[in-house]
């Protein structure tokens, strides 16, 4: 009996310092993000502007999670013709646009890139970020294009959690975005066209 008690009390004594010192698992990241636009003019209600959302990028994966493993975990956008289309619909109808149709202006709005790279230094880790956009606005046959980039550069002490990437991802994602929403060429054009 008192070998059985002993047994017992070394494996809680092993479950408990395991769980002190923890083995931490990181799993690929899916971003679901939900940028903040904040717009600086107003539209005409009655323009009609059809959304072309467009992923030109090659891979889904932005990234990988830095865990010193061979196998890191990735990082990938959840639905980016989604996001491209739900942002950009959400800005125009803070500008007053109501009419996401075909008929007088067409929209293509194009990631060309997003990416995340995390480097490791002592206990620290450096997340870099950066992206870039493409919007082209046509009417007939003329257009107006314009590209837009934003990059952000944050440290951590240790893996940054899934929602911290989140946090930084959509950051990221809603600076480039306010660049794009608030060209105010882009917007003459749609404006005076």
């Amino acid at each position: 009996m008192k070998q059985l008690r002993l047994l017992v009390s070394g494996l809680l004594t092993i479950l408990a310092t395991s769980s002190l010192t923890g083995c931490v698992t990181f799993n690929s990241q899916t971003l679901d993000l939900h940028p903040q636009i904040q717009v600086s003019r107003v539209l005409s209600k009655e323009k009609r502007i059809e959304i072309v959302p467009k992923d030109l990028r090659s891979d889904s994966v932005i990234g990988y999670r830095y865990t010193g493993e061979a196998d890191a975990p990735s990082i990938v956008l959840k639905d980016s013709l989604h996001l491209l289309q739900h942002t950009t619909e959400h800005a125009l109808e803070d500008m007053g646009i109501v009419r996401f149709y075909g008929g007088e202006f067409n929209l293509t709005i194009s990631l060309i890139d997003l990416n995340y790279r995390a480097s490791e230094s002592k206990i620290k880790q450096t997340v870099n970020l950066d992206t870039k956009l493409k919007v082209t606005v046509s009417k007939g046959n003329k257009s107006y294009t314009g590209t837009y980039t934003a990059d952000k550069q944050q440290t951590f002490v240790g893996v940054p959690s899934e929602e911290e990437n989140e946090k930084l991802v959509n950051n990221l994602f809603s600076s480039v975005m306010n660049l794009a929403m608030n060209d105010q060429q882009l917007l003459d054009f749609i404006q005076f066209n």
